[in-house]
């Protein structure tokens, strides 16, 4: 009810799509699932200068999502400004995500709540993302990689490791830290 398919759109087998949701410029596979209010498609967030100051970028590519891929409720998939944006095949991504223009997820992707991916980021099959969690623009994150939520991510990781914190580190590294603060922050009086 309520949802809109614009124009260029191509829609596979035994798709789902919920109320209120808009899909533009998109490829869409089979028994793929799009809740309530999911955006796919509208352009991504780019600026550029103008005579009168900034004016937005045209966006020029498309969304691909591949088969059995869900975007939960009021989640968003920017369309690439040249390239396409592209969620692999078995990627799920929860409500109230962003996932913004020329990112590239592999297969199996998942990323908990009110993440947030910027333009152009890699992101490695079987990866998954915890809630809250924020990845800078032009990152690569390799395959079987975990970051804990709340993550502030801004810079590569290799296959198969586990980071945290902002900025997000290895996770041992961060956990570390964390008991080193809160030891010295909060020192035991004598006597």
């Amino acid at each position: 009810a309520n949802a809109v398919i614009g124009p260029g759109v191509q829609i596979g087998r035994n798709c789902v799509i919920g109320p209120a949701a808009t899909v533009f410029c998109a490829l869409i596979g089979d028994h793929v699932r799009l809740l309530s209010g999911a955006r796919i498609g509208e352009a991504g967030f780019g600026v550029m200068p103008g005579p009168s100051g900034a004016e937005d970028a045209p966006h020029y590519g498309r969304v691909v999502l591949q088969d059995h891929v869900t975007i939960g409720a009021n989640s968003c998939v920017d369309r690439g400004a040249f390239d396409d944006t592209i969620l692999g095949e078995r990627t799920r991504i929860d409500n109230l995500c962003q996932i913004a223009h020329n990112v590239v997820l592999g297969r199996s992707v998942l990323m908990a709540a009110f993440g947030g991916i910027s333009g152009s980021v890699q992101i490695g099959d079987g990866t998954m993302l915890g809630g809250r969690v924020g990845i800078a623009d032009h990152v690569k994150v390799g395959e079987g990689v975990s970051l804990a939520a709340s993550s502030g991510l801004f810079r590569n990781i290799e296959d198969g490791e586990t980071w945290g914190g902002t900025p997000a580190k290895p996770l041992r590294q961060w956990m570390r830290e964390i008991a080193w603060l809160q030891k010295n922050a909060n020192p035991k009086k004598k006597g």
